[in-house]
């Protein structure tokens, strides 16, 4: 079957497009945007008494059995990672990105589809690749440091920046490093500390670099949560192996060279070193102050200021839990790819092209005029029950059926992918079809 046959009777699905995963791939990855969920969705009236419905479920309380108690002990005893307080001084929007704007443009011009633009919110926030964080600096706010790197990291202070260095991916390109033996440290050990959170060792609580080791560590990877809770996760491992490991591995140390031609002699025992020679070679190489700057949802928030990552964090729940609150910000995007936007039974809408009723001027042929009076009277039916009655060709399950049907309704699929371009008629997501001028409320119509 062509192109402009299969345009007509295939229901709008994008999960052919692996990078997104839309329709049935979807649903699978958020339970609560189910198929069913989301074809009753184009159905204006029906959105408002599921919102309804599902505000009244959550306020009930919710009572789970655990049938495992051991494990619930277990996670009481799990320190909670805190969230930090969002940095003030910042307007913050979330914005679809420009790769899913463009994505759903060319879909919905290509499969001739009108959608509802709360169906596409719901697609853009299931997944945080979809959609940005804008961060915009306010009077008197912090300054913003990007990353002119591709991490997509971001700080808020020059100190957060370079305590990124050692995790950063392009280290590398300016800092080479190897191990070089050294004494080991002296004393009797009988036990390592070691952080519960991430598996890191630090090393024996009497060793004299125990505390510097232990703020290190917090401050490098765990400064988003409270010192107090970082410490309740740290455990003393008192196998005697695992001193000796500690032993062995404190032998040596590590030691870094610049990559820079006149410096890789240069000899750096410390991130503190390292930290003040990029500051001196490099820092205006890889990052600059800005005013604004977008943020990708997926980017982790190891590499973000702890203040900006509480906003993403923040951010993303409420907007998959609200997709509605995206609608304006997905608006403004699809008219930038020049996607007409229209309300229809008081939700808003994108398709082809924008709902009109057919100019009293207008001469149709015979096949066209059809098509609008069977709409007309069958507004909200399925597209396959149109064109069987119309070409009076009953869709067939074999292949010998199957192709007489597709010829049949060849002449009124091109027909009706005309009527759908100018706006006189729409067919939503599940293959249904509407008369959208004058038509009965979608609601009282029997699919």
């Amino acid at each position: 079957m062509d192109e402009s046959k299969q345009e007509a009777t295939v229901a709008f699905d994008l999960s052919e497009l692996t990078e997104f995963q839309f329709g049935p791939d979807w649903a699978r990855t958020d339970a609560s945007s189910s198929p069913e969920r989301f074809t009753k969705s184009v159905h204006p009236g029906r959105d408002h008494k599921r919102g309804e419905a599902r505000r009244d479920r959550s306020s009930r309380p919710m009572q789970r059995k655990d049938t495992h108690p051991g494990r619930r002990d277990e996670r009481a005893k799990s320190p909670r990672r805190e969230l930090p307080e969002p940095s003030k001084g910042l307007r913050v929007e979330v914005r679809p990105c420009n790769p899913i704007l463009a994505l759903f443009a060319t879909e919905i011009q290509r499969q001739k589809r009108a959608l509802s633009l709360l169906d596409l919110s719901r697609v853009v926030v299931a997944k945080k690749n979809r959609y940005d964080l804008v961060f915009m600096k306010q009077e008197g706010g912090p300054m913003l440091i990007h990353s002119l790197k591709e991490d997509g990291s971001c700080w808020l202070t020059e100190e957060e920046a370079l305590a990124y260095l050692q995790h950063a991916p392009w280290f590398s390109e300016f800092y080479s490093s190897e191990q070089e033996p050294v004494d080991p440290p002296k004393g009797t050990f009988t036990g390592i500390a070691v952080c519960s959170l991430g598996g890191e060792v630090i090393g024996p609580v009497n060793w004299h670099g125990y505390q510097p080791a232990i703020t290190q560590l917090y401050k490098n990877k765990y400064s988003s949560m409270s010192l107090g809770a970082f410490r309740a996760s740290i455990t003393v491992n008192k196998d005697e192996a695992a001193v000796q490991d500690w032993l062995q591995k404190a032998s040596s140390r590590t030691v870094w060279h610049p990559t820079r031609e006149e410096d890789r002699d240069k000899v750096l025992t410390s991130m503190k070193e390292v930290e003040q020679d990029f500051r001196e070679h490099h820092y205006s190489q890889v990052f600059e102050v800005v005013e604004k700057v977008f943020i990708n949802g997926s980017t982790p928030p190891s590499r973000l200021s702890p203040g900006l990552a509480a906003h993403l964090s923040i951010l993303s729940g409420k907007h998959r839990r609200n997709p509605q609150i995206l609608i304006p910000n997905l608006c403004h995007g699809l008219a930038r790819h020049h996607m007409p936007i229209y309300k229809w039974h008081g939700f808003h809408y994108t398709g082809p092209n924008r709902i009109r009723a057919v100019p009293a001027e207008t001469v149709l042929a015979d096949r066209m005029a059809a098509i609008l009076k069977w709409c007309q009277e069958n507004s909200g039916k399925k597209v396959d029950v149109m064109f069987a009655e119309l070409s009076g060709v009953p869709a067939g399950t074999d292949e010998a059926s199957k192709q007489a049907a597709a010829d049949a309704y060849a002449p009124y699929t091109a027909d009706m992918i005309w009527l759908m371009e100018q706006g006189f008629i729409l067919v939503t997501n599940d293959n249904s079809v509407w008369f959208p001028k004058g038509e009965a409320s979608p609601e009282k119509v029997k699919a």
